[in-house]
Formats: C-alpha cells, sequence, structure tokens
C-alpha cells in the first residue's frame, strides 16, 4: 500500500512537470500556442485530465490495495502543439522529447536526493529514501512508457515526423484506439519495457550509492 501511494505521488508530480516541459519547449521553439491555452505553468489545475490523472490512477491504485499488481500510470491531458508555427519542422522531435526527459531528470535527482539523504543516515531517513526511490521510479516508468511508438504517446510523434504521405496517415489514424491498446497490452502482458525500468533504476542505486535492488 505504501509504494503505491508514493507511486501516486510521484505521478502526479511527473505528469504535472511532463506536461509543463512540452508546452514550455514549444513555446520557445516558436509555437505561441500552449502559453496561450495557460499551460506554461507548474499550477497542478491546468493540467488535470479527470480519467488520465484521477479516475485511471485511482482504479490502478485500489487495485494495488486487493493485491491485483502494483502497477500504476496514468496522464495528464495533452498540451495543444501547432507544429506548423514551430521555426523548424524538425522541433517537433524536441517538443516530443522534452516530456519523457524531464521524468528522466526528476527521477534522477529523487535518486540523487536519496543517496544524499542515506549517506547523512538519521531516524527518518530510510522512509525518505524509500519515498524518494519510488517517487523516481514512477517517473523512470513513464520515461519509458511515453518513448513507446503508439499514437498518442511521445514516441509516436517522433516516429511521425519521420514518415511521409500515406504512411503518416495511416500511422496516425491509429491515435483514437492508441490508449486502449496501451491498456491491453500492459493488462495482457505487462510494461513492455519494465526490464529497461529495472535497468534504469538499479543503475542509479549504484550510480548514488544506495544499498538496495529492483
Amino acid at each position: 500500500m505504501e509504494s503505491s501511494l508514493y507511486m501516486m505521488v510521484g505521478l502526479v508530480l511527473g505528469v504535472i512537470l511532463h506536461e509543463f516541459c512540452h508546452g514550455y519547449v514549444a513555446w520557445k521553439l516558436g509555437d505561441p500556442t500552449p502559453k496561450a491555452a495557460g499551460r506554461v505553468t507548474l499550477d497542478p489545475m491546468a493540467h488535470v485530465d479527470p480519467f488520465g490523472t484521477l479516475i485511471l490512477p485511482g482504479l490502478l491504485f485500489l487495485m494495488s490495495l486487493m493485491g491485483y499488481g502494483g502497477f500504476i500510470i496514468g496522464y495528464a491531458k495533452p498540451v495543444p502543439v501547432n507544429p506548423f508555427l514551430l521555426r523548424r519542422a524538425r522541433y517537433i522531435i524536441y517538443v516530443s522529447l522534452a516530456g519523457p526527459l524531464s521524468n528522466l531528470a526528476l527521477g534522477l535527482s529523487c535518486m540523487g536526493l536519496a543517496g544524499a539523504v542515506n549517506a547523512v543516515g538519521g531516524g527518518a531517513a530510510e522512509r525518505v529514501v524509500i519515498t524518494l526511490v519510488f517517487i523516481a521510479y514512477t517517473n523512470f516508468l513513464l520515461f519509458t512508457f511515453n518513448l513507446l511508438p503508439i499514437p498518442p504517446l511521445d514516441g509516436s510523434r517522433v516516429v511521425a515526423y519521420f514518415l511521409k504521405g500515406e504512411a503518416r496517415r495511416a500511422y496516425q489514424s491509429i491515435e483514437p484506439y492508441g490508449i486502449f491498446i496501451i491498456l491491453v497490452i500492459v493488462s495482457f502482458f505487462g510494461f513492455p519495457l519494465g526490464g529497461l525500468v529495472r535497468g534504469i533504476v538499479n543503475l542509479s542505486f549504484r550510480l548514488f550509492h544506495l544499498p538496495y535492488t529492483f
């Protein structure tokens, strides 16, 4: 139960930072749309999606309490971006990768802070370290999850940039069904990049001298 609660905290922090970075990078690269929509902000209320940020993670949290796994994931409202307003067409790649990379950076920052707390020690050190580790783990999940090349995830935006004509249109036509495809894959086959996530976490443990393993 505690680990699921920590993951919920990590998820909320992660999706807010994720969407903020999408909007900020798009704005800086020439598209005023995210700024005009009020999305270049860290205010949680600007990014909350009723299903993706509240209902879906809440259901997964309840399932974890009942013993049906501990995988908690979710998403925020997508930031509106007009790729035609970006100063260069290739900038859509930077905008797309800004969100996942922000989760990677947040995860590594939490791991670094956990390493510092662990080194100092103290009565509450272990609980703080465990909290930070699970927040980091959740953001490493968000990092890899969003790189899956399934529309509308960020990885698909990068793939779509390199497709042309009918191939791009066919690929992007999957987007309305993407969330259902993702849920089916995760439900029946687990998280496809779970091994990569564990690898990142265990590498971070060694990097920051934390006596744990996933």
